[in-house]
């Protein structure tokens, strides 16, 4: 493609970020590229035109078309798919109907976003179920390890995984099927979050036949916030009811959740544009190709200059486009020093770097993102950036 742009400094042209940060920390919110934002403006001014219509009318049927298109990308069901407002929404609502009796065991990887686990133990209090964390530790060398943990966690009482395909702390991608594989061999069902994987990974919602699955959309394919898709199994969509209940109780999965009361559509009829967005660099091929090669690149550059082992491969074969690395030790955590949160604050304040720091299982770590608009240098500025910290 002659137009298409190139990636690094050139393509952060098509994004409204500072110009003055550097900014590493696209898997938290994702960055809106600007002819989104236009779309968008103009889109809420035709709703107003006839917010009846607009809101509901004749947005019901567009919003149908929109999923289709979008479940054929992440590889979902269209029947039994539909939008909600990110993936903890959706993990609220498939554990708030998901068939459980009083002492049923629902497995939760130590890895798994923090905010799924709070969920997972309001659940417990209504519904009587025991969540249980499974201890993962690092460093993560293979596949089986990830399997293992979990099926050593099993007893007769466990119903339910619920697992990240990427972890958000970690940045790791988990051998999904295997996991899929060895637990309905035992009779137990699991559940997705894959809130990082729509355009990190091909297919994500395709690598198996879980009970449910849910993905971001607001993340790499950069939709606007408040997108993402939920999907779940045929045999199990008449027990799952959308995270609000609303007109169409009882008439469908897909029916639920294309109404749930008023809201601003814009996000979700715009995923399509989202999507489209990404042909200009090529097509999703070819950024997941290059984001993947700098995580692969920049985890093994930053553990070399920090001097410390990686938690996972160094060839990049459980990474997505996102790596985790420990810091060096006299970043680490230390009676009276500075906590996780003033770290990364301190590096955005001294050197306008965006960037995640946080405290895994008693051990400081960051957690770089890697998308078309960065570059190799600016993790060596972040590297820079942390080691005068800690000299200091």
């Amino acid at each position: 493609m002659n137009d298409t742009p190139a990636f690094g400094r050139p393509a952060r042209a098509l994004w409204g970020l500072d110009p003055s940060l550097t900014f590493l920390n696209h898997g938290s919110f994702g960055a809106v590229p600007l002819e989104l934002l236009e779309r968008a403006a103009a889109l809420r001014r035709t709703i107003e035109r006839n917010p009846v219509a607009g809101c509901w009318r004749e947005t019901i049927q567009q919003i149908r078309a929109v999923v289709e298109g979008v479940a054929a990308f992440v590889g979902a069901d269209p029947a039994t798919s539909g939008f909600v407002g990110n993936a903890t929404s959706a993990i609220n609502a498939v554990l708030a109907s998901y068939p459980l009796a009083p002492g049923d065991e629902i497995l939760h990887l130590d890895h798994g976003y923090f905010a799924v686990w709070q969920t997972l133990r309001e659940i417990a209090r209504r519904r009587g179920v025991n969540p249980i964390r499974v201890a993962l530790p690092l460093p993560v060398t293979s596949p089986a390890q990830v399997v293992d943990a979990f099926m050593q966690a099993v007893t007769e009482r466990t119903k339910l995984i619920v697992f990240d395909q990427i972890t958000s702390p970690t940045a790791l991608r988990l051998p999904t099927a295997a996991v899929v594989e060895a637990a309905r061999a035992r009779g137990i069902e699991v559940v997705i979050d894959g809130a990082h994987s729509p355009g990190m990974l091909d297919r994500p919602a395709a690598e198996a036949p879980a009970a449910a699955w849910t993905g971001n959309l607001h993340k790499w394919p950069c939709a606007l916030r408040g997108c993402a898709l939920l999907t779940v199994r045929r045999d199990l969509a008449e027990h799952i009811h959308a995270p609000i209940i609303s007109h169409h109780l009882g008439e469908g999965l897909a029916r639920e959740l294309d109404w749930q009361g008023t809201f601003d559509p814009t996000p979700w009829l715009l995923a399509g544009d989202a999507l489209e967005f990404w042909q200009r660099f090529g097509g999703w091929a070819h950024v997941r190709a290059h984001n993947h090669a700098l995580a692969t690149a920049v985890h093994a550059r930053l553990c070399e200059r920090f001097d410390v082992e990686p938690i996972s491969p160094l060839d990049g074969s459980l990474l997505g486009s996102m790596a985790t690395v420990r810091l060096p030790p006299s970043l680490q955590p230390r009676a009276g020093g500075p906590t996780a949160e003033a770290t990364q604050a301190a590096l955005l304040e001294r050197a306008q770097i965006e960037v995640p720091i946080f405290d895994f299982a008693g051990v400081r770590y960051v957690r770089v993102s890697c998308h078309v608009y960065n570059e190799a240098d600016e993790y060596e500025r972040l590297a820079d950036a942390l080691l005068q910290l800690g000299s200091q």
